[in-house]
């Protein structure tokens, strides 16, 4: 049943980290942004101090102006309460804007840092983590860890300073009273540090149960014809039941555990004013305590209580933060691809696609130089697999022993049938994995000792699927590299036959693509990824060849377009057509993780083997 794919358990919900740590490590994306913070906080204390002045102003009036009979000064304070009042709202609108901004941009930071960190992350995490879930952390994580340093911040601050205010105030002004209503205030700090450790896992399981609802929300948009055509809406409208219910009961959970912190809230008010009007009232009658000072402490009480709701409101909003924190530096923990290695005016500095970090005490950030076509990788004899053995999860091995030699200028067609490992082959040259055993020799230094930004550099990349990414077309055929002419582009679209097809759209190169490049045929798309690939004039080449139907023409344009491409270059091809295999100086049949054979299309019809099977039940009876 699907229903046990999204059963959180406790140890997936249960909190890994204290929030001190959290707070230590989310800061460096806001002290940017201290100084704005700093003089959003100065207006947060004046305002409290001005929020304290209320009161104490209203005892005056009764008992001095009102009781005396002044109406000088009975107008003196009016206009002293208004100008406190107008103050406050000035302070606070001040305080609110400039809050905003910085927990604005804090959060913008965060989420570019963890945008950034998941492009250099080894393709292994990605196989392990859906996709929705990686949108979820990236997007709803970081909007819920912007609250805690806005709203947050200032009604934990503004509570601390009121109830601080406060106390001294009313311990000023009748300490006996005083004393009697702060014996409530510790059964408080107790239920509030209950409340924390209770509710914090409970929101880390409704963070997860996002994560799962926009992974099944993303999955099941992308397969929507096939959910359609297959009549599977109401299963995977159950399995969204499920999640809804899944997160309804942690909802549920949180709400009743807020409330009950909210009950004892209020609880401790009505005690509180119920002690202030019946101790304070009976000395007020005896002459003890003035009525102005009976009103000061009704008026605190429900001002005291008052920041004690909103903090309790604010642990809610701390412990969502916390779980999403958590989940957040999840993704900043996974360990990046190694850097490469390269030697800047002496000295020792890891180059990746954002700024050098060198290790010599003195040079900071040289950039390193734009390389020229002698300055790059280049395979000068051959690239040998010794012995590899390559598993994904590292158990289940797809790779056993496979030896294979490229030759430079060799074009190797890959066949076989589906999950015998050729993508395998082409995986590891990339470097998206790494093998476990064996090693790769690019002339004569082991793969693994070449950073992956070098070779990379060097070798021409075409998927099986095409993907276009928001943008132009131009933009997407150099990668948005501006440094790229024009000129260049079109020279390259043209090679590979796709610029007819280009400038079928009035803005021709400049023209906008659909989502997915969907305003081009599915053959067409392929040659827009071939003139990609050509654009960089590449020595070498990985194709995963697509296997979509096009029609003849189309068929015999991508035929041309590849030759073109392929022309003076050491490729390896997953070949799945007839003609792009007869098009390979070799061909090695990969079967079951091994090569079984190797040889030109001919030699391998005539041995009778496992291509010769493959080639009669692929190519013969299909055109048949």
């Amino acid at each position: 049943m699907w229903h046990d794919d999204f059963e959180v358990s406790e140890e997936e919900t249960k909190p890994t980290g204290k929030a001190s740590v959290y707070v230590r490590r989310l800061w460096p994306f806001f002290r940017p942004y201290a100084r704005r913070a700093a003089a959003a906080a100065a207006l947060l204390v004046v305002s409290s101090g001005l929020g304290l002045l209320g009161p104490v102003l209203l005892k005056r009036a009764i008992d001095d102006n009102i009781g005396q009979s002044d109406l000088h000064g009975l107008a003196v304070t009016s206009l002293l309460y208004l100008l406190v009042q107008a103050g406050i709202i000035a302070a606070g609108f001040f305080q609110n804007v400039w809050l905003a901004q910085v927990g604005e941009r804090g959060a913008a930071d965060l989420k570019q840092k963890l945008f950034r960190h998941l492009l250099n992350v080894p393709m292994p995490f990605f196989d392990r983590t859906p996709a929705g879930k990686l949108i979820s952390r990236v997007e709803s994580d970081t909007e819920a860890l912007k609250m805690l340093f806005t709203r947050t911040s200032v009604v934990l601050l503004q509570g601390a300073l009121m109830l601080v205010g406060m106390s001294v105030v009313m311990a000023v002004t009748n300490l006996r009273l005083y004393l009697m209503v702060a014996v409530l205030l510790p059964p408080f700090a107790v239920a509030f540090w209950l409340f924390q450790r209770r509710v914090r896992p409970v929101y880390l399981e409704i963070r997860k149960t996002v994560a799962e609802t926009n992974n099944l929300v993303s999955e099941a948009l992308k397969g929507l014809p096939v959910i359609q055509v297959f009549g599977q809406q109401d299963r995977f409208g159950r399995r969204m039941d499920e999640l809804n219910r899944l997160k309804f009961r942690g909802e549920l959970k949180a709400m009743v555990l807020w409330n009950i912190i909210w009950f004892l809230v209020d609880f401790g008010e009505v005690i509180g004013v119920g002690l202030v009007l019946g101790f304070g009232g009976m000395w007020a009658l005896e002459g003890k305590m003035t009525i102005g000072t009976l009103f000061l402490f009704v008026s605190y009480m429900a001002r005291l209580f008052w920041p004690l709701r909103q903090i309790s409101d604010q642990i809610n909003v701390m412990q969502r933060a916390f779980a999403s924190a958590e989940r957040a530096f999840g993704i900043l923990d996974e360990g990046e691809e190694e850097q490469d290695q390269v030697k800047v005016q002496g000295a020792e500095c890891k180059v990746q696609s954002g700024p050098t970090q060198c290790q010599t005490q003195g040079i900071q950030n040289p950039k390193p130089k734009t390389q020229n076509s002698s300055d790059r990788l280049r395979l000068e004899r051959a690239i040998r697999y010794e012995g590899v053995d390559f598993a994904y999860d590292g158990e289940h091995f797809v790779l056993h022993d496979l030896d294979l030699v490229v030759k430079k200028g060799e074009k190797v067609a890959l066949v076989g049938e589906t999950g015998g490992g050729k993508t395998s082959v082409v995986n590891l040259l990339l470097k998206f994995y790494l093998n476990q055993r064996g090693r790769i020799v690019f002339d004569d230094a082991e793969l693994n000792a070449i950073g992956r930004h070098r070779l990379r550099e060097a070798v021409g990349y075409v998927p099986q699927e095409v993907v276009m990414f928001p943008g132009t077309v131009l933009d997407n055929l150099r990668m948005m590299d501006e440094s790229i002419p024009k000129e260049q582009v079109v020279e390259a679209a043209r090679r590979c036959r796709v610029h007819d097809a280009i400038m079928r759209f009035e803005k021709g190169y400049d023209s906008v693509l659909a989502e997915g490049g969907a305003n081009f045929s599915l053959g067409e798309r392929q040659l827009l990824a071939f003139a990609r690939a050509l654009v960089r004039d590449p020595q070498m080449l990985v194709l995963d060849e697509a296997t979509s139907s096009v029609d003849p023409h189309t068929e015999h344009l991508i035929q041309e377009g590849l030759e073109e491409l392929l022309r003076g270059r050491t490729a390896i091809i997953v070949a799945h057509r007839l003609a792009t295999i007869r098009m390979a100086d070799r061909v090695v049949v990969v079967h079951k993780g091994r090569i079984s054979e190797q040889g030109t299309h001919d030699e391998l019809v005539q041995r009778d083997g496992i291509y010769s099977r493959l080639y009669r039940l692929q190519y013969v009876a299909g055109a048949e």
